[in-house]
């Protein structure tokens, strides 16, 4: 069985509880680094390079382990950048520094980026999810073949590219407290013209 998963968004006071990059600024990191092979924080494929980042965050936040972050990259906290690798997830890592915001150093804060290499597979039954070819339209929900694909930990469904989670690692998730998560069974997922998916269950 798997999960539609996404990164659960905090408020703390009427404030997101985010992580914001600062260093590299999020617009020059082409700049600097496309050289190397970055293309995107989402590419399939290794970076290329060693990144060196440096996020701005309110210390007085609560501090998830999936933070929710503004340049696109997956941000994990060190305990959840361990399970995964328990999963045997094919990734590269990547550690950041976290800062307030008078760019006092969180020495006790433990951050990676994360980045995927599980790549796309073709996992939807296109039939019974009424694809169509055209993502503008979308699907009215999602129905997966598991006959057709790895059974991989976490991966990313062809055409309409959302992550997908496997029952296990989703369990291990909620058994040892680790927060940012929200899940959605993908049957209750929905795209395109058929509107947005309904809420997430954390």
């Amino acid at each position: 069985m798997y999960w539609v998963y996404q990164t659960r968004i905090y408020y703390w006071r009427s404030q997101y509880v985010q992580a914001r990059l600062i260093e590299p600024p999020p617009r020059d990191l082409k700049k600097l680094y496309s050289d190397d092979g970055f293309r995107d924080p989402m590419q399939d494929e290794p970076y290329g390079v060693n990144l060196a980042l440096t996020y701005k965050i309110n210390p007085k936040h609560p501090h998830p382990d999936n933070y929710f972050q503004s340049a696109g990259f997956t941000l994990f906290s060190g305990r959840l950048v361990e399970l995964m690798q328990s999963f045997g997830v094919k990734s590269e890592v990547f550690p950041v520094t976290m800062v307030d915001q008078e760019r006092n150093i969180q020495s006790d804060l433990k951050y990676y980026v994360f980045h995927s290499l599980e790549g796309v597979l073709e996992a939807m039954d296109e039939e019974q999810s009424e694809w169509t070819g055209d993502r503008d339209i979308g699907i009215p929900h999602l129905v997966l073949d598991e006959s057709k694909f790895e059974r991989r930990p976490i991966f990313l469904s062809n055409h309409i590219y959302i992550p997908l989670m496997r029952d296990d690692l989703k369990q291990e998730i909620q058994h040892q407290g680790i927060t940012g998560f929200s899940f959605l069974a993908p049957e209750r997922y929905r795209s395109g013209s058929y509107g947005f998916a309904p809420d997430f269950d954390d």
